[in-house]
């Protein structure tokens, strides 16, 4: 074997209770601060959505529907773009290094929305390259969570960048309603990635990355941040070559894959590109991005900016308990149960706006029901098919694959959601009926295929899920 053998000193092996509760603060720390990028992120997914808020100045232009719908899903592009390399760069140059320098693009497309002047190409532009630093967000943050997190911590750190994509979502809804101008609600969200930038910094490199280029003293000193000053390092650099060996083992002599690993990776991409199709076209980034549109149309007395901040709040609760128990009861649950009632909720909508379309409503109290049923809707949203389709790729693919799988993936669902931004807000008034009707059954297709299709992974190593899959 070529490389560097590391010497364990004994004496430091071994952890008590207290030695274990702080490294699972430390990995847990990590995470969240990588998913800082995330929260900044959730401020350019809803932070142009139509408002009727006091975010109002002169140089304020009210855009056409058309222009409207072109700068709110103009990110997605940026998104697509920026998804497709972040893989391979993080592979080639480290998640930390990668994570840091997204901070830039998403800095630079705030100035630039900042400076708009009424400019139609800058504000796109600006949302654009935001959408860069997003797409390629969504492939880094889960990259970088699975490699410096145990596998009891895998969930829970995989979740961390819904959870804050709903925090940012969160944060621009109050921001866009509270603040007084547009320019001060660009400065609020360029903050962000610098507050990320600064904390960021102290974090560790991922190990994994750190070994596979031959930093080994890098490598044990990050897991020993990560783990503790007592954890056996040797045993998981052991861990981290076998995963190597067996990556290896997918190819037969003369670069050939055998029937069996074909048959593996082919049941990964179906399962990473179909959770991924049901988790668009479950109709949620419409909603997100178009409540106060809906409530608007519904003719709800709610007023839209506190409806929104309402939504806002139930899905990041919502989110912080798929934190609490997604390595309780598991991924494939969750994603049922989140499946299962989210078509109940689109059942519901086709319903609403049936009623809606024949006036059935008018004057009726049911039309604070529309509240309910997206309160209820989104918290399911983002129980298990919001945060578990972006990063269960990481789990199931071997490490070789990892980065890229995700990264097709990522690409995959920004192309959906792009198509999905565009035309929601047309469809939604044209025909919200016939909207919700393919959504749902989008929806109710999506619970058989993880019924039938999905695998669990808690707690399960690589080599256990391999083993399952080719099973």
């Amino acid at each position: 074997m070529n490389r560097k053998t590391f010497r364990e000193n004994e004496r430091l092996i071994g952890a008590d209770e207290a030695e274990n509760a702080k490294s699972c603060r430390r990995q847990l720390s990590a995470c969240f601060l990588a998913s800082l990028m995330s929260l900044s992120a959730g401020t350019v997914i809803t932070g142009w959505s139509p408002t009727e808020g006091s975010m109002k100045e002169d140089d304020l232009k009210k855009w056409s529907t058309e222009q409207e719908s072109w700068i709110i899903s103009i990110y997605v592009l940026g998104a697509l773009l920026g998804a497709l390399p972040a893989g391979f760069l993080g592979q080639k140059y480290g998640r930390k290094s990668l994570l840091l320098w997204l901070a830039g693009p998403m800095i630079v497309g705030w100035l630039l929305c900042l400076l708009r002047l009424e400019s139609l190409f800058l504000e796109c532009l600006g949302r654009f390259v935001c959408g860069i630093s997003v797409g390629a967000t969504t492939v880094a943050v889960p990259l970088y969570a699975r490699e410096v997190s145990s596998d009891v911590l895998r969930g829970r750190t995989g979740v961390f960048l819904d959870f804050m994509l709903c925090a940012g979502i969160l944060y621009a809804y109050v921001a866009r309603t509270v603040l007084q101008g547009v320019r001060q609600f660009c400065l609020a969200c360029t903050v962000v990635p610098i507050m990320f930038v600064v904390l960021f910094l102290y974090v560790p490199e991922s190990p994994v990355y750190l070994y596979n280029v031959g930093r080994y003293d890098q490598a044990a000193s990050a897991l020993r941040w990560l783990r503790g000053r007592r954890f056996n390092v040797k045993n998981e650099f052991d861990k981290i070559e076998t995963s190597k060996c067996h990556d290896d083992e997918l190819f037969e002599r003369g670069g050939k894959m055998s029937a069996e690993n074909k048959k593996f990776l082919t049941r990964v991409t179906i399962i990473s590109f179909g959770l991924v199709l049901v988790q668009r076209m479950s109709g949620a980034g419409g909603v997100i991005q178009y409540s106060s549109t809906l409530f608007k149309i519904s003719g709800s007395t709610i007023d839209p900016n506190t409806a929104c901040i309402i939504v806002g709040t139930f899905q990041l609760v919502a989110s912080g308990v798929s934190f609490l128990f997604i390595d309780k009861v598991g991924r494939r649950t969750l994603l049922l149960i989140s499946s299962a009632v989210i078509t109940a909720c689109l059942v519901l909508l086709v319903a609403y706006f049936r009623f809606v379309e024949n006036n059935t409503l008018v004057d009726s109290p049911w039309r604070m029901s529309l509240l309910i049923i997206l309160c209820v809707f989104i918290s399911a949203f983002r129980l298990g098919l919001g945060p578990i389709p972006w990063f269960i790729s990481t789990e199931l693919s071997p490490a070789l694959y990892g980065g890229r799988i995700q990264s097709m993936a990522a690409s995959f669902s920004w192309s959906l959601s792009f198509v999905i931004m565009k035309s929601f807000k047309i469809f939604v008034e044209a025909n919200p009926v016939l909207l919700w009707c393919s959504f749902a059954a989008f929806s109710a297709a999506g619970f058989l295929f993880v019924l039938f299709y999905v695998p669990e992974t808690n707690n399960k190593s690589r080599e256990q899920i391999h083993l399952e899959l080719i099973g």
